[in-house]
Protein backbone atom coordinates (compact mmCIF):
# COMPACT_ATOMS: atom_id res chain seq x y z
CA UNK A 1 0.00 0.00 0.00
CA UNK A 2 2.95 2.35 1.19
CA UNK A 3 4.93 1.44 -2.12
CA UNK A 4 1.83 2.29 -4.18
CA UNK A 5 0.88 5.56 -2.43
CA UNK A 6 4.39 6.26 -3.02
CA UNK A 7 4.50 6.32 -6.63
CA UNK A 8 0.95 8.38 -6.80
CA UNK A 9 3.58 10.86 -4.89
CA UNK A 10 6.38 10.59 -7.44
CA UNK A 11 3.49 10.91 -10.48
CA UNK A 12 2.45 14.22 -9.06
CA UNK A 13 5.41 15.68 -8.67
CA UNK A 14 6.43 15.18 -11.80
CA UNK A 15 3.41 16.54 -13.46
CA UNK A 16 3.62 19.48 -11.32
CA UNK A 17 7.12 20.06 -12.32
CA UNK A 18 5.61 21.80 -15.79
CA UNK A 19 3.47 24.32 -14.24
CA UNK A 20 6.28 25.98 -11.99
CA UNK A 21 9.70 26.84 -12.27
CA UNK A 22 12.57 26.32 -10.13
CA UNK A 23 14.71 29.05 -8.93
CA UNK A 24 17.19 27.39 -7.38
CA UNK A 25 18.52 24.32 -5.64
CA UNK A 26 19.65 23.42 -2.00
CA UNK A 27 23.74 22.90 -2.00
CA UNK A 28 24.95 20.39 0.14
CA UNK A 29 28.68 19.26 0.53
CA UNK A 30 29.40 16.98 -2.55
CA UNK A 31 28.01 18.22 -6.22
CA UNK A 32 28.62 16.08 -9.31
CA UNK A 33 27.20 16.49 -12.85
CA UNK A 34 24.85 13.96 -13.69
CA UNK A 35 23.75 14.71 -17.66
CA UNK A 36 24.52 17.94 -17.14
CA UNK A 37 22.33 18.89 -14.13
CA UNK A 38 23.93 19.36 -10.77
CA UNK A 39 23.46 16.11 -8.56
CA UNK A 40 24.10 17.20 -4.93
CA UNK A 41 24.83 15.03 -2.35
CA UNK A 42 25.95 14.23 1.80
CA UNK A 43 26.27 10.94 3.70
CA UNK A 44 26.57 11.32 7.48
CA UNK A 45 26.76 8.30 10.19
CA UNK A 46 25.08 9.46 13.29
CA UNK A 47 25.35 7.83 16.75
CA UNK A 48 23.37 9.38 19.41
CA UNK A 49 22.17 8.74 23.12
CA UNK A 50 18.65 9.51 23.23
CA UNK A 51 16.40 10.25 26.37
CA UNK A 52 13.11 9.77 24.97
CA UNK A 53 9.84 9.22 27.45
CA UNK A 54 6.52 8.01 26.49
CA UNK A 55 3.31 10.05 26.94
CA UNK A 56 1.71 6.42 27.74
CA UNK A 57 0.76 4.65 31.15
CA UNK A 58 3.53 2.83 31.92
CA UNK A 59 6.27 3.13 29.52
CA UNK A 60 9.28 4.38 31.91
CA UNK A 61 12.52 4.58 31.63
CA UNK A 62 14.54 4.03 34.58
CA UNK A 63 17.86 4.62 32.44
CA UNK A 64 17.58 7.73 31.20
CA UNK A 65 19.99 7.32 28.18
CA UNK A 66 19.59 3.44 27.91
CA UNK A 67 18.59 4.23 24.17
CA UNK A 68 21.38 4.41 21.66
CA UNK A 69 20.99 5.33 17.98
CA UNK A 70 22.93 4.37 15.49
CA UNK A 71 21.67 5.58 11.70
CA UNK A 72 22.83 6.53 8.38
CA UNK A 73 21.63 10.47 7.20
CA UNK A 74 21.31 11.48 3.56
CA UNK A 75 20.77 14.84 1.70
CA UNK A 76 20.35 14.24 -1.73
CA UNK A 77 19.26 16.96 -4.04
CA UNK A 78 18.56 16.62 -7.77
CA UNK A 79 16.59 18.72 -10.30
CA UNK A 80 14.56 19.84 -7.54
CA UNK A 81 13.98 16.32 -5.64
CA UNK A 82 15.43 16.04 -2.12
CA UNK A 83 15.87 13.57 0.68
CA UNK A 84 17.38 15.42 3.58
CA UNK A 85 18.04 14.76 6.98
CA UNK A 86 16.99 16.55 10.35
CA UNK A 87 20.09 16.47 11.94
CA UNK A 88 20.20 19.84 13.35
CA UNK A 89 17.31 19.03 15.51
CA UNK A 90 17.00 17.13 18.92
CA UNK A 91 13.70 15.58 17.87
CA UNK A 92 14.69 15.18 13.89
CA UNK A 93 16.63 11.87 13.98
CA UNK A 94 13.37 9.83 15.43
CA UNK A 95 11.51 11.15 12.61
CA UNK A 96 13.80 9.44 10.25
CA UNK A 97 14.62 11.72 6.90
CA UNK A 98 11.98 14.10 4.39
CA UNK A 99 10.76 13.53 0.90
CA UNK A 100 10.08 16.07 -1.57
CA UNK A 101 10.11 18.37 -4.79
CA UNK A 102 10.63 22.29 -4.71
CA UNK A 103 8.00 23.58 -6.62
CA UNK A 104 9.26 27.37 -6.48
CA UNK A 105 12.56 28.59 -4.69
CA UNK A 106 12.89 32.15 -4.69
CA UNK A 107 16.20 33.66 -2.25
CA UNK A 108 13.31 34.67 0.06
CA UNK A 109 10.53 31.34 0.11
CA UNK A 110 10.18 28.12 -1.12
CA UNK A 111 7.19 25.98 -2.05
CA UNK A 112 7.28 22.35 -1.93
CA UNK A 113 5.28 18.72 -1.51
CA UNK A 114 6.99 17.00 0.91
CA UNK A 115 6.68 13.50 2.23
CA UNK A 116 7.98 12.77 6.17
CA UNK A 117 7.09 11.15 9.43
CA UNK A 118 4.89 13.41 11.40
CA UNK A 119 4.64 10.93 14.58
CA UNK A 120 6.21 7.85 15.55
CA UNK A 121 4.31 4.54 15.57
CA UNK A 122 4.20 2.14 18.76
CA UNK A 123 3.45 -1.34 19.69
CA UNK A 124 2.30 -2.08 22.87
CA UNK A 125 2.84 -6.01 23.08
CA UNK A 126 6.89 -4.53 22.66
CA UNK A 127 6.25 -2.21 25.10
CA UNK A 128 5.03 -4.58 27.63
CA UNK A 129 7.96 -7.25 26.68
CA UNK A 130 10.31 -4.29 27.40
CA UNK A 131 9.43 -3.78 30.29
CA UNK A 132 9.25 -6.78 31.52
CA UNK A 133 6.01 -6.38 33.32
CA UNK A 134 2.06 -6.41 32.76
CA UNK A 135 0.79 -2.68 32.08
CA UNK A 136 -3.21 -3.04 32.20
CA UNK A 137 -3.99 0.09 30.36
CA UNK A 138 -1.54 -1.02 26.82
CA UNK A 139 -2.37 -5.59 27.34
CA UNK A 140 -4.18 -6.37 23.97
CA UNK A 141 -4.26 -2.98 22.53
CA UNK A 142 -3.97 -2.50 19.32
CA UNK A 143 -0.50 -1.53 17.38
CA UNK A 144 -0.65 2.33 16.14
CA UNK A 145 1.83 2.34 13.13
CA UNK A 146 3.71 5.68 12.41
CA UNK A 147 1.93 8.60 10.82
CA UNK A 148 3.62 9.39 7.50
CA UNK A 149 2.12 12.44 5.82
CA UNK A 150 2.14 13.85 2.42
CA UNK A 151 1.66 17.59 1.78
CA UNK A 152 2.58 21.16 1.37
CA UNK A 153 5.49 22.99 2.98
CA UNK A 154 5.81 26.83 2.76
CA UNK A 155 9.18 28.05 3.86
CA UNK A 156 9.96 31.74 4.71
CA UNK A 157 14.22 32.67 4.76
CA UNK A 158 15.38 35.52 6.32
CA UNK A 159 18.83 35.73 8.14
CA UNK A 160 20.12 33.08 9.78
CA UNK A 161 16.33 31.71 10.06
CA UNK A 162 13.62 29.86 8.69
CA UNK A 163 10.14 29.94 9.16
CA UNK A 164 8.01 27.17 7.69
CA UNK A 165 4.53 25.68 7.48
CA UNK A 166 3.42 22.26 6.89
CA UNK A 167 0.17 21.01 5.68
CA UNK A 168 -0.16 17.50 5.50
CA UNK A 169 -2.74 14.66 5.20
CA UNK A 170 -2.17 10.91 6.81
CA UNK A 171 -4.55 9.33 4.62
CA UNK A 172 -2.81 8.02 1.99
CA UNK A 173 0.19 6.62 3.28
CA UNK A 174 -0.89 6.00 6.84
CA UNK A 175 -3.38 4.64 9.21
CA UNK A 176 -4.00 7.45 11.12
CA UNK A 177 -6.04 8.97 8.78
CA UNK A 178 -6.73 12.83 9.31
CA UNK A 179 -4.48 15.94 8.94
CA UNK A 180 -1.80 17.87 10.87
CA UNK A 181 -0.59 21.64 10.33
CA UNK A 182 2.70 21.48 11.52
CA UNK A 183 4.35 25.06 12.13
CA UNK A 184 8.35 25.39 12.84
CA UNK A 185 11.23 28.46 13.54
CA UNK A 186 14.34 27.75 13.81
CA UNK A 187 17.46 30.30 14.75
CA UNK A 188 21.12 29.79 14.32
CA UNK A 189 23.16 31.74 16.77
CA UNK A 190 26.75 31.20 15.71
CA UNK A 191 29.08 31.21 18.85
CA UNK A 192 33.11 30.55 18.50
CA UNK A 193 33.42 27.37 16.26
CA UNK A 194 29.71 26.51 17.92
CA UNK A 195 26.16 26.65 15.87
CA UNK A 196 23.00 26.82 18.38
CA UNK A 197 19.90 26.45 17.14
CA UNK A 198 17.21 28.03 18.83
CA UNK A 199 13.90 26.57 18.02
CA UNK A 200 10.43 26.51 18.47
CA UNK A 201 6.85 24.45 16.96
CA UNK A 202 3.25 23.98 17.60
CA UNK A 203 2.01 21.18 15.54
CA UNK A 204 -2.13 20.57 15.17
CA UNK A 205 -3.50 17.24 15.27
CA UNK A 206 -6.90 16.80 13.85
CA UNK A 207 -9.41 14.44 15.89
CA UNK A 208 -8.83 11.64 13.61
CA UNK A 209 -5.37 11.66 14.39
CA UNK A 210 -5.82 12.14 17.78
CA UNK A 211 -8.12 9.49 17.99
CA UNK A 212 -6.16 6.90 16.15
CA UNK A 213 -2.93 7.03 18.56
CA UNK A 214 -4.82 8.47 21.93
CA UNK A 215 -8.32 6.97 21.89
CA UNK A 216 -9.84 3.11 22.56
CA UNK A 217 -12.20 1.73 20.32
CA UNK A 218 -15.22 -0.64 21.31
CA UNK A 219 -13.15 -3.89 20.75
CA UNK A 220 -10.35 -2.38 23.07
CA UNK A 221 -11.85 -1.83 26.21
CA UNK A 222 -10.94 -3.03 29.33
CA UNK A 223 -11.63 -2.61 33.17
CA UNK A 224 -8.05 -0.76 32.72
CA UNK A 225 -9.08 0.53 29.87
CA UNK A 226 -12.68 2.86 29.12
CA UNK A 227 -13.81 3.64 25.67
CA UNK A 228 -12.09 7.07 24.41
CA UNK A 229 -13.02 9.18 21.96
CA UNK A 230 -10.15 12.02 21.16
CA UNK A 231 -10.73 15.58 20.32
CA UNK A 232 -8.52 17.64 18.41
CA UNK A 233 -5.11 18.42 20.14
CA UNK A 234 -2.19 20.44 19.31
CA UNK A 235 1.92 20.21 20.60
CA UNK A 236 3.80 22.87 21.56
CA UNK A 237 7.48 22.71 21.56
CA UNK A 238 10.71 24.33 22.37
CA UNK A 239 14.25 23.27 21.76
CA UNK A 240 17.90 23.84 21.80
CA UNK A 241 20.19 22.44 19.90
CA UNK A 242 24.05 22.72 19.10
CA UNK A 243 27.18 21.42 16.82
CA UNK A 244 30.64 21.36 17.32
CA UNK A 245 33.08 20.40 15.01
CA UNK A 246 35.44 18.12 16.45
CA UNK A 247 37.67 17.74 13.45
CA UNK A 248 37.65 17.90 9.71
CA UNK A 249 35.31 14.56 9.51
CA UNK A 250 34.01 14.31 13.46
CA UNK A 251 31.45 17.31 15.24
CA UNK A 252 29.24 16.41 18.34
CA UNK A 253 26.15 17.21 18.48
CA UNK A 254 23.82 17.63 21.25
CA UNK A 255 20.03 19.19 22.02
CA UNK A 256 16.91 18.91 24.55
CA UNK A 257 13.33 19.60 23.65
CA UNK A 258 10.48 20.19 25.47
CA UNK A 259 6.93 19.40 24.34
CA UNK A 260 3.46 20.54 25.91
CA UNK A 261 0.72 18.70 24.76
CA UNK A 262 -2.99 20.00 24.83
CA UNK A 263 -5.55 18.92 27.61
CA UNK A 264 -7.19 16.33 25.21
CA UNK A 265 -4.28 14.40 24.85
CA UNK A 266 -4.11 13.76 28.77
CA UNK A 267 -7.97 12.97 28.86
CA UNK A 268 -7.08 9.74 27.14
CA UNK A 269 -6.84 6.52 29.57
CA UNK A 270 -3.79 6.00 27.87
CA UNK A 271 -1.78 8.94 28.16
CA UNK A 272 -0.27 9.54 31.49
CA UNK A 273 1.68 13.27 31.11
CA UNK A 274 0.99 16.22 28.63
CA UNK A 275 4.89 16.86 29.35
CA UNK A 276 7.87 15.54 27.36
CA UNK A 277 11.81 16.30 27.58
CA UNK A 278 13.97 14.91 25.37
CA UNK A 279 17.69 14.91 25.51
CA UNK A 280 19.90 13.40 22.94
CA UNK A 281 23.89 13.43 22.83
CA UNK A 282 26.06 11.94 20.13
CA UNK A 283 29.09 11.71 17.53
CA UNK A 284 28.49 12.57 13.46
CA UNK A 285 31.09 11.49 10.66
CA UNK A 286 30.75 13.19 7.36
CA UNK A 287 31.92 10.61 4.50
Amino acid sequence: MQAKCFTVLIMIMLSTSTFFTVANEKIPENETTVFNETFSWQVMANVSAIYNPSLLKGQDQEDPFDYVRASLLLDVYYKGFFIQSNHRRASGLLQGSELGYQLIVTPDWEFDIISKTYISSYNPKDIIENANRDIPTLSNLKERSSGEGVGIRYSRYHRNSVFSVDFATLAPLSDANGWIVDIFYSYVLPYRNWDIYLNAGYTHYSEKVMDYYYGVNSDEITSARPFHKSDAGNRLQLELFAQHPISEKWSFSGGISHSYYSKSTIESPLVDTQHITQIMLGVIYVF
